[in-house]
């Protein structure tokens, strides 16, 4: 059965930025509903005769109102919706503020169109699938969870359902906060499949709607070649009634890990501000990496 069409909620007083974005996603078959203006996009919201929306990506700096009362008066009203916004200029604690608020993610302009639109068809999935979790799961007091998959069998999607459903009711994430983990774990599943088992890199990246992409052409490559696809990701998943704790690691070169760190709260983001690494570390109470750079561990602590 076919799954209905995503609507999507686009809110820039750019001409050229909601141009660009609308595109990108209608491209993609997604309906989008633009407005230069926050007020005016607001009242779709609430508007019974408007579509369900499945997204709203908006601006941070605008005039009237601005990203962070767009991200207020949505939770306000439909704590479940999913929430990016996008800023030209922002520091860590400016993103640290919009994570608080319940943003899904946060993106630098310029914006990377193939970052963007792979979020966003992410967070649409996981909008859909997995917002509550069953109340009976509110009785676990403890859980352990193993996964060993090959490079060529890891649905990294899937996976994500499986590592997050029972976040929600047992107290590690609010229906607000639950996106933007399930996104750093996701960052964390794909960081291990591409860059380390698959051995990936990042400057390959192209424009996702140009007819060529190094990246893409590569990842396939790989991913049908033995030498990788045979490499292993192991999973370890412990949970109990204070803290979660999750495992990730791969068979590849690794990396230097004592350079991740988390930058001053007063510095300036790069551009891939609110993906992977960086992402992970805002959102985790804690992250740990081995030795050789080829495991990753996140925890979070009840609140």
């Amino acid at each position: 059965m076919n799954r209905r069409v995503a609507h999507i909620l686009l809110i820039d007083d750019d001409p050229a930025v909601l141009d660009m974005v609308h595109s990108a996603l209608a491209h993609y078959g997604m309906e989008v509903h633009a407005y230069p203006d926050a007020a005016q996009a607001l009242e779709m919201i609430q508007n019974p005769a408007a579509p369900a929306f499945d997204l709203v990506i908006s601006d941070i700096n605008m005039e009237g109102l601005d990203g962070f009362d767009v991200i207020h008066k949505v939770k306000a009203t439909q704590p479940h919706l999913p929430v990016v916004l996008m800023t030209g200029q922002a520091s860590v604690e400016y993103a640290i503020r919009a994570m608080r608020m319940g943003a899904s993610n946060l993106f630098m302009k310029p914006i990377a169109i193939r970052d963007l639109v792979q979020s966003v068809f992410h967070l649409v999935d996981m909008h859909r699938d997995f917002r509550l979790a069953d109340d009976g799961l509110k009785g676990l007091v403890n859980e352990r969870r193993h996964f060993l998959f090959r490079s060529d069998e890891l649905n990294v999607p899937s996976l994500v359902r499986h590592l997050t459903d029972r976040l929600v009711p047992m107290g590690f994430a609010s229906p607000n906060n639950l996106d933007v983990i399930a996104m750093a774990i996701h960052e964390a599943l794909a960081n291990a499949l591409e860059h380390g088992n698959l051995e990936l890199e990042s400057d390959l990246k192209g424009d996702l709607l140009a007819k060529e992409d190094p990246y893409v052409e590569l990842r396939s490559k790989r991913i049908a070649d033995p030498a990788y696809a045979g490499r292993l990701i192991e999973v370890r998943l412990a949970m109990d009634t204070e803290r979660f704790e999750l495992e990730i690691s791969d068979e590849g070169r690794g990396f230097d890990a004592s350079r991740m760190t988390p930058p001053p709260k007063d510095s300036e983001m790069a551009p891939h501000c609110g993906r992977g690494l960086p992402l992970i570390l805002l959102v985790m109470d804690e992250v740990h990496f081995n030795g050789k750079g080829n495991q990753i561990r996140m925890v979070l602590r009840r609140k």
